[in-house]
C-alpha cells in the first residue's frame, strides 16, 4: 500500500468514513450512567465538539441548504459496496489509479469482499481528494459521486436530536436550539427520499437529482431518525415482507432482486450493528412486533454462527471477520434488553 494511503493526515480524513453515531452514543451512556455527578463532569466538554462535526456535515456536505448531506465516497457510509451505488459509480474513473495492496481479501474470502474494479474507484476518489489538499470548500463540487444516503441522514438527524437533548441536560441551550433545527430541517427533507412503488425510502443520485432504484437496508435504516408514525409503520411492513424470502432479517439488499448477493458484503449479507440501529428507531415508533422479530433474528444468528462481521440472511453462513467486537456488542444490547420491545 502506499505511503499516502499511511500517513496519519489521510487517516483522519477518514474517521468520516462512518456515520455520526457518537451522540446517540454519549446520550445512551449519560442516561445510564449510576453517577451524574461524574457523569456530568466527564460529559460537559463533549457538546460544543459533537456540533462542530454536525456543522461541518451541514456546512461541507449541503453546500444548498436542502438540508440533508451527500456521501462523496462510499466508505463514508460504511456500507462500502451496497448496490446503492452501481450507477453513481459508474461516472468514478480507474485511470491513473497507483497500485495499493488489499488487506480485506487477506482476512476474509475475496467472494465475499467488493470487487477489484470497486476498490480501484474508491481509491480514485481518495486520490482524487488528495489532489485536492483534502479542501472541504472544494470536495463535494469536484466529486463525480455525490450521493444522499437515507441511512446516513438518518443517523445524523437522530444524533442532532440526541445531541439536543444532551445539550439541555447539560446546560447548552445554544447547541440545544441549533441541534433540534438541523434535526426538523433534515426529518422534513427526508421525504423526498421516500418511494412509494418500494415502501420505502431510497438514496438520491445528487448529481443527476434523481432518486436511485434500489431496495436497499438504508432506506429501512431511516427508521433510526424516528421518522413520523406512517412511516415507521410502512418500513415494519416492508421489513416483514422480506422474511418472505430470508429466514432471517434484516438482509441488506431485498433478496428479490436480480442484484442480490447473500454472501456478499452489504449486498445481502446480515449486518447485527443495522439490525440493532432499526430496531431502536423501530421501538421509539411503537412497532414492537417486528422489533421482537429483528432481535431474535439476530440472536439466532449468533447462536448458529458466532460473532461473525456479517451473515447470509438465509443460510446464516459467517461472513467477513470471525469475532468481532461490535457483532458482540450488539448482542449485549439484546440480550440485555437495552432495545424496547
Amino acid at each position: 500500500m502506499h505511503r499516502w494511503f499511511r500517513e496519519p493526515r489521510v487517516r483522519l480524513r477518514f474517521l468520516t468514513r462512518y456515520p455520526p453515531v457518537v451522540s446517540f452514543a454519549v446520550r445512551r451512556i449519560f442516561e445510564r450512567a449510576a453517577d451524574k455527578t461524574l457523569a456530568t463532569e466527564q460529559a460537559k466538554a463533549l457538546p460544543p465538539k459533537i456540533h462542530a462535526w454536525h456543522q461541518w456535515f451541514h456546512r461541507c456536505r449541503d453546500p444548498q441548504g436542502t438540508g440533508l448531506i451527500a456521501l462523496l465516497q462510499p466508505w463514508e457510509s460504511g456500507r462500502d459496496n451496497s448496490v446503492d451505488w452501481d450507477a453513481a459509480f459508474e461516472r468514478v474513473p480507474t485511470d491513473g489509479v497507483m497500485p495499493f495492496t488489499r488487506r480485506d481479501t487477506q482476512h476474509a474470502n475475496p467472494e465475499h469482499r467488493p470487487t477489484q474494479a470497486q476498490y480501484e474507484r474508491y481509491i480514485w476518489l481518495v486520490q482524487h481528494f488528495r489532489s485536492l489538499g483534502w479542501d472541504n470548500t472544494k470536495r463535494h463540487n469536484a466529486s463525480p459521486f455525490q450521493v444522499v444516503d437515507p441511512g446516513f441522514n438518518a443517523i445524523l438527524i437522530r444524533s442532532c436530536s440526541d445531541l439536543a437533548v444532551l445539550a439541555d441536560q447539560l446546560n447548552e441551550p445554544g447547541i440545544a436550539a441549533q441541534s433540534r433545527a438541523f434535526a426538523e430541517r433534515g426529518l422534513s427533507a427526508m421525504e423526498t427520499l421516500w418511494n412509494d412503488d418500494w415502501g420505502q425510502y431510497v438514496c438520491l443520485d445528487r448529481t443527476i437529482d434523481a432518486q436511485i432504484d434500489s431496495p436497499s437496508i438504508g432506506g429501512l435504516l431511516a427508521a433510526f431518525a424516528n421518522v413520523p408514525s406512517h412511516r415507521a409503520k410502512a418500513i415494519a411492513k416492508r421489513i416483514g415482507k422480506l422474511d418472505d424470502d430470508a429466514k432471517f432479517l434484516v438482509p441488506s439488499h431485498d433478496p428479490k432482486a436480480p442484484e442480490f448477493d447473500s454472501l456478499r458484503y452489504w449486498r445481502g449479507p446480515i449486518g447485527l450493528i443495522v439490525n440493532y440501529l432499526i430496531a431502536d428507531g423501530l421501538a421509539q415508533s411503537d412497532e414492537g412486533e417486528i422489533v421482537r422479530r429483528i432481535v431474535d433474528d439476530s440472536v439466532r444468528l449468533i447462536e448458529e454462527s458466532g460473532f461473525a462481521e456479517y451473515y447470509d440472511p438465509i443460510t446464516a453462513e459467517p461472513c467477513g471477520g470471525g469475532k468481532f467486537t461490535w457483532t458482540a456488542a450488539m448482542v449485549i444490547e439484546f440480550l440485555s434488553e437495552k432495545v424496547p420491545t
